[in-house]
């Protein structure tokens, strides 16, 4: 916790680097006991979380990814991934190092929160890598997370990850829900699209119904959308910047879904009329990337802090947008049209650098498109200031 405290301070690199080296230091002195009392501990595990947390904001992605399996392990070990479980299914881990009972209402919920904390984490990882998540989300049983520290007297049971459209409508749909259930939504589409990806590599017999997949993940998306961020408007979400990140992310899954819709259409050789729709919504999800990008850039401190925390989930919605929009330049037709979109990709451009990318991944990413837009501007091009 210092270590992050002292990474969001100017002058404080020193005590940043000296807490992160004992916190390692600590963590591994808890794994080398033979006995393992002190490492089968939820307050080991929430250090392994955030020392990830830590290495995930920097530059050294390997030793993070490394991390985050250990707590990964971890947290299964301790059952934290099946809390919930029906008693009578024979669905437990073969190795399990059970965790002493509760002493309060209190630690059943940190532990199901630290879990899902490792669940949004592993989703970050799987984006950042390239590579799959390591929580398979179909054998996850633990509940979602409660609103309040501890539920409140007469509160029914919080629902299980595939039973969560039952939060839609009530007060106990927290922002942090609404993470879990982002993520949740973008594993389905990355899973959505590997897939696919298989089935064209077994051939013609394979049985995986993209279509109907493909729709019914697009109507899910919508309604969480509804569910989570409804009709709030600009100042509604200048006022909750957990919602303003939790929308940019949700428009990227709009992006990546209806991307690879593209390509199966045009393989398929389906009706062109399909592939602009694709392509329109695409873009319609780059410009509400545009627009909430815009807003971030007016949030006040403390929110402004709040929502630069949460940048190694921001970036890449902005990348998402950044790279719809840049293929979007080919087919403007018209002066007004060009200037506009160019505005946009400059907007976006600010944004990521107003995220502080420290590990230099996202910047490099959109490299190309930077220089595109510096050669443009050399020849004169103007272009339009774009703003909400």
């Amino acid at each position: 916790m210092a270590s992050l405290g002292a990474s969001l301070m100017d002058g404080y690199g020193p005590t940043k680097d000296r807490c992160y080296q004992l916190a390692r230091k600590h963590f591994e002195v808890c794994e080398r006991e033979e006995d393992g009392a002190n490492l089968m501990s939820i307050e080991a595990l929430q250090a392994c979380i955030l020392i990830t947390y830590y290495e995930l904001r920097g530059k050294g992605f390997a030793r993070a990814w490394m991390s985050l399996g250990r707590a990964i392990r971890l947290a299964q070990m301790m059952g934290l991934d099946r809390m919930d479980a029906d008693p009578a299914s024979n669905d437990a881990p073969k190795f399990q190092q059970t965790l002493p009972p509760a002493q309060s209402p209190l630690e059943p919920e940190e532990r199901r929160k630290a879990f899902w904390v490792l669940f949004i984490i592993d989703a970050y990882a799987s984006v950042r890598s390239g590579n799959p998540v390591a929580i398979d989300q179909a054998k996850v049983t633990t509940a979602l997370p409660c609103p309040q520290p501890i539920p409140e007297p007469n509160q029914p049971p919080m629902p299980s990850l595939n039973n969560a459209k039952a939060l839609y409508g009530t007060n106990y749909l927290s922002s942090f829900t609404g993470l879990v259930l982002m993520v949740s939504l973008y594993r389905r589409c990355s899973t959505h699209v590997e897939l696919s990806l298989d089935n064209e590599s077994a051939g013609s017999g394979s049985a995986y119904s993209f279509w109907e997949n493909h729709y019914s993940i697009d109507k899910d998306v919508k309604a969480c959308g509804d569910a989570l961020i409804g009709t709030k408007d600009a100042q509604a979400l200048l006022q909750d910047e957990v919602a303003l990140a939790l929308s940019l992310n949700l428009s990227a899954i709009d992006i990546c879904l209806h991307e690879a819709a593209i390509v199966k259409a045009d393989k398929e050789g389906l009706p062109k009329a399909l592939i602009t729709e694709c392509n329109s919504r695409c873009g319609e999800a780059g410009m509400r990337i545009a627009e909430k990008v815009s807003l971030s850039q007016k949030l006040v401190q403390p929110k402004k802090t709040v929502f630069r925390q949460m940048n190694i989930y921001c970036m890449w919605p902005v990348c998402m947008a950044m790279q719809v929009l840049d293929r979007q330049l080919s087919s403007v037709t018209g002066n007004g049209q060009l200037a506009h979109t160019v505005g946009v990709l400059k907007l976006l451009v600010t944004g990521i650098e107003d995220l502080e990318d420290v590990s230099g991944h996202w910047v490099e990413s959109i490299s190309h498109i930077v220089k595109r837009l510096e050669e443009m501007d050399s020849t004169g091009i103007k272009t339009t200031e774009f703003s909400v």
